[in-house]
């Protein structure tokens, strides 16, 4: 029978309502974000799809955002937040999607398969916070256009327990259907394309929300931030996804709620609560109880409901919704409930064993409930049944002598879901078989021992010696919190009261002879008169027997055991204990079992006493007295001196870990090396001269945390080139001992602010310098512990590398040869690359200078080393006094700029016969036709006509060709410079014949005298040309 404040209804079932086929909901809606590639199979096959459909299935309760690197443009530039590196922190590639900003665990997805692979955690709640039903999200979007600029606004309510939260306003506008596709054409949606952030523009924005009040936050963003795609026109496809977190971007965080625009305004509502009581206040029920029903509803949208509805209240029977009563659902503003109690007699209902009456609320007729998960909840009523008893079981044997104890365990079934073994109590009674004399007067104790499924009620019955031996039988009952008994259980021939058996006595036994004392590792006989009895029988009729190892036999014409001990057991403060052997006694009809009791003594061997764990730091070493661990004894175990003992070592078990040693009673140890670490046993053997004992000792070497290293043998002295950027993997040079080595911490410092930068994600250390010059880069590695060692990279930083000049005494990478380096001819110039480089653009500058009027006059370049020639910009080929130097710039096979620092200066030779006046026209045609022959082959022409040459000028020719080695610095009378680089002076030498004596013909000397400085020879030669420039 049911009572409510309405009238009974006709209807007997509720129509089976057919849902819809989609991902289970989680009641709550659930953020993720994905990261993925244009030309990733698992991204374009499975995971964008898995989560189109899941979007399409279930829109009003899954957004998300999609990080997509595309053909064309490649990953998204999505700072400040940089939110694609923060997803991917955890992942070992793609595809990635993250629920909720996990790192881990199921709600953390790296790779995909089939179409709907994230429903089931979807549907498992996508591990939202658990206050995600707290939140209610609403976005809007206002399109303005003439600026061509949306206005997005999104209005958050709070209505959970809490007076207020702080929040951070995740914001991303995204491209519904993304522009870019993969390269099997599928397009990503939600397609990342800019942030909503805070007023600075450097982070998300964030807000307080009061319970039960509406935020606003508003953002004007460009439409031309996301792209028309798919059918979609650009104000189609603007799709901004917003969410709320607990923390900034910058951290992992718990996200509460979600919403897109096709996520509208949440109605819901929901049963909240659904109880059924007994008003007898006991946890079931029986027939005839009466049962308190009681439900609330509650609005859990974010706008007032007022489409009507109604509330139900069935009994299920069977797969039947029987209805008993309901109402019409009032209009419910926000957080708004309505309640409904009703009363339910249960007198035509019948219980069965671990049985159950499921009452079932519902609502239906709802208008736009986006959330069906709550508008059906269950309650159930115990049935409250009798319990069901099992036999006692006797703990330990159920023949016994009279006078002795017997205990019995016992259980019940509660057969209900009401009851438990805390919740009945039994009655255990005994009479002697084939009697009704039912009594409980043996029964000392019923207690409950055990929890859970092990819990049993122990019986304890003390026997009286004057009771009848024979059987007995036992019987027991059994009581649950209602008051409800079970049926008496009877056991027959529970338990037997024997007569007396043989047995060994012990101190309480009037006769006991005390415990025997025998020696250690020594086969000894016993009597056991004092320590085995039998009423009935003498003891030469009893048989003795044991499986222990310790009982060696029987001799009952003597009444003797013979026993041997290997072994003194003692107590935790070491002093020794009894020993026992348990044996059966049969006297021929019965038997029985004792433990025979000994002391057993020391035989006259030297005893250890346990040495505790010894322990040493890696790297060290350790000793220890063994002394205090020793005891001896004499044969009839009589303590001697320990100071004539031997101590020897046995073993060791680790000899890689540590070094052993014995001197007189120490023993001594010490570590291999100072890294390693662990245990090791050694085994120390005492001999007296007689007997002998072995113990082992644990040593055990501790780890000492050793600060990291980095192995910079394969760097050594570094070259670098100035403004050029160097990159060196220091990650796999670094290592820690006693530590995970990606756990090393490093640090790189330079006297040059900004010179080098440290990449703690990928381990690489970029070096650049502008200026040349020698720089130390210092390393500073430490571990989690604070260790820290330091190590120094010296790196050598130029501009450029030296080219070398080929000379007799010294080997370089260029050498020059000439043609014709004669005053008045123009000079061929070929230089040789002679060393190991492989040069390229290559530029030869050469010049023209005189060393009497100390200026030069002439210059010019080559694109290679030559041939080219010297031509001075007098046309006349070279004059008297002048000198021609050459620089070589190239680029080397490794990029370096290659320049010769050292200049070669050549001076112009004189005497070069005039070979028009000299030769013969033929002869001259020859020597015209070989521009490129050597000087030397010229000076052997030369010195055919050396006398013609000699009247000729009107002088002899100097002897040789000079080479002088000078540092020129500056033209003008300075000494000559080139870029700073050294000169260098060619010498080239022929034999020539002494000149003939001649009359002395020189230009007139000026009025005011010779110049400062020169001499007549000097104005001889070169007067005329001073008067000349003069």
């Amino acid at each position: 029978m049911l009572a409510s404040e309405g009238g009974p209804s006709e209807r007997a079932e509720l129509d089976q309502i057919q849902m819809p086929l989609y991902a289970t909901s989680p009641g709550h809606t659930v953020f993720g974000e994905y990261v993925g590639a244009h030309w990733c199979p698992p991204c374009m096959d499975s995971a964008s799809p898995s989560l189109a459909n899941l979007k399409s299935s279930n829109p009003d309760e899954f957004t998300f955002v999609s990080f997509f690197e595309s053909s064309d443009d490649g990953w998204p530039d999505d700072s400040p937040i940089g939110r694609t590196d923060h997803v991917m922190l955890g992942s070992t590639g793609y595809p990635t999607f993250s629920f909720a900003d996990q790192q881990t665990g199921s709600c953390y997805k790296i790779g995909a398969s089939g179409s709907n692979y994230y429903d089931a955690d979807f549907s498992a709640g996508g591990c939202m916070s658990s206050d995600s039903g707290d939140f209610l999200l609403a976005v809007s979007l206002a399109l303005n256009s003439t600026t061509e600029e949306v206005t997005i606004t999104l209005e958050s309510t709070y209505t959970g327990a809490s007076p207020s939260v702080d929040v951070f306003l995740y914001g991303a506008i995204t491209e519904r259907i993304g522009a870019d596709p993969y390269d099997n054409g599928f397009r990503p949606h939600h397609n990342w394309r800019g942030w909503l952030l805070n007023d600075h523009e450097d982070g998300f924005a964030q807000q307080t929300l009061f319970k039960d009040a509406t935020a606003e936050r508003s953002w004007v963003v460009p439409l031309n931030t996301v792209r028309a795609a798919a059918g979609y026109t650009q104000w189609e496809n603007f799709w901004p996804v917003l969410a709320l977190m607990d923390g900034p971007h910058t951290s992992y965080n718990m996200f509460h709620a979600a919403v897109d625009p096709d996520m509208g305004p949440l109605i819901d509502v929901g049963i909240t609560e659904f109880e059924v009581e007994n008003q007898n206040q006991f946890p079931g029920f029986t027939p005839g109880d009466i049962l308190d029903i009681s439900l609330e509803i509650r609005n859990n949208g974010v706008d007032p409901y007022a489409d009507g509805g109604e509330i139900g209240v069935y009994l299920i029977s069977g797969s039947d919704e029987v209805y008993l009563d309901g109402e019409s659902i009032e209009d419910l503003g926000v957080a708004g409930i309505q309640s409904l109690d009703l009363e339910f007699d249960t007198s035509e209902l019948t219980t069965t064993s671990s049985g159950v009456t499921t009452f079932r609320a519902m609502l239906t007729n709802l208008d736009s409930d986006r959330n069906s998960t709550n508008n059906l909840l269950d309650a159930v009523a115990l049935h409250d049944m009798p319990p069901v008893p099992a036999h006692p079981s006797a703990v330990g044997t159920t023949s016994f002598e009279r006078g002795d104890t017997v205990q019995f365990e016992s259980i019940a079934l509660p057969d209900d879901l009401v009851d438990d073994m805390t919740t009945m109590s039994p009655t255990l009674q005994h009479a002697k078989s084939g009697t009704t004399d039912w009594s409980d007067s043996w029964i000392t104790d019923s207690e409950l021992v055990g929890t859970g499924g092990n819990a049993v009620y122990v019986h304890t019955l003390q026997t009286p010696p004057t009771a009848t031996s024979g059987h007995y039988d036992i019987r027991i009952q059994w009581q649950d919190a209602a008051g409800q008994h079970s049926e008496w259980l009877v056991n027959e021939e529970a338990f037997e009261l024997q007569n007396a058996l043989p047995r060994v006595l012990g101190s309480s036994d009037p006769g006991f002879a005390g415990h025997p004392t025998v020696k250690i590792d020594t086969l000894e006989s016993i009597s056991v008169m004092g320590l085995v009895r039998d009423a009935e029988s003498p003891l030469s009729m009893l048989v003795i027997d044991s499986i222990d190892p310790e009982f060696k036999g029987w001799n009952s014409a003597t009444s003797e055991v013979s026993v041997q001990f290997d072994t003194i057991e003692t107590d935790p403060q070491g002093n020794p204990i009894t020993q026992g052997i348990y044996v059966s006694i049969d006297d021929g009809e019965d038997v029985n079992h004792g433990m025979l009791l000994f002391n057993v003594i020391e035989n006259g061997a030297p005893r250890w006493s346990p040495i505790p764990t010894q322990p040493l730091f890696e790297g060290g070493s350790a000793s220890a007295s063994l002394t205090e661990f020793l005891s001896d004894t004499d044969d009839d175990g009589n303590p001697t001196s320990v100071a004539g003992l031997t101590l020897t070592i046995v073993s060791n078990s680790d000899e890689d870990l540590v070094q052993a040693s014995i001197n007189g009673h120490a023993v001594f140890v010490s570590t291999v090396d100072e890294d390693s670490y662990g245990i090791a046993e050694i085994t120390v053997r005492a001999d007296d001269g007689a007997k002998s004992s072995d113990s082992t000792i644990v040593f055990f070497v501790i780890n000492v945390n050793d600060p990291p290293s980095i192995s910079l043998d394969e760097i050594g002295g570094l070259t670098l080139k100035a403004n050029q950027r160097t990159s060196i993997d220091l990650a796999s040079l670094m290592s820690d001992i006693d530590d995970p080595d990606d756990e090393v911490w490093l640090s790189a410092t330079t006297s040059t602010p900004g010179a080098v930068q440290y990449d703690y994600l990928n381990g690489i250390l970029d070096m650049e310098w502008a200026d040349p010059g020698t720089h130390v880069v210092t390393l500073t590695v430490a571990d989690r512990h604070g260790e820290w060692d330091t190590f120094d990279i010296t790196v050598t930083v130029l501009e450029e590398k030296d080219l070398t000049w080929h000379s007799d005494d010294q080997a370089g990478d260029l050498e020059v040869i000439l043609v014709d380096p004669y005053v008045g001819s123009e000079p061929t110039v070929t230089i040789q690359n002679v060393g190991s480089l492989e040069l390229s653009e290559i530029k030869t500058m050469w010049t023209v200078c005189n060393s009497i009027v100390g200026i030069c006059h002439s210059v010019g370049t080559s694109n290679d080393l030559g041939p080219f020639s010297i031509v001075p910009t007098s046309g006349n080929g070279l004059a008297v006094g002048d000198y021609f130097t050459l620089h070589v710039e190239a680029v080397d096979s490794d990029g370096w700029d290659r320049a010769s620092k050292e200049l070669i200066k050549i001076i112009a030779i004189q005497g070069a016969p005039d070979v028009e006046d000299l030769v013969v026209e033929d002869d001259a045609s020859q020597l015209a036709g070989e521009p490129t022959a050597e000087p030397e082959t010229s000076m052997l022409k030369m010195m055919g006509y050396s006398a013609v040459v000699i009247l000729f000028i009107g002088m002899g020719a100097f002897a040789g060709l000079y080479l002088s080695r000078r540092m020129n610095r500056g033209y003008g009378g300075k000494e000559d410079s080139y870029g700073g680089h050294e000169m260098r002076d060619f010498e080239l030498s022929s034999e020539e014949p002494e000149p003939e004596p001649t009359a002395s013909v020189h230009p007139p000397i000026p009025e005011e005298g010779l110049p400062l400085g020169w001499t007549i020879e000097q104005w001889q030669y070169y007067g005329e040309e001073y008067l000349s420039r003069k």
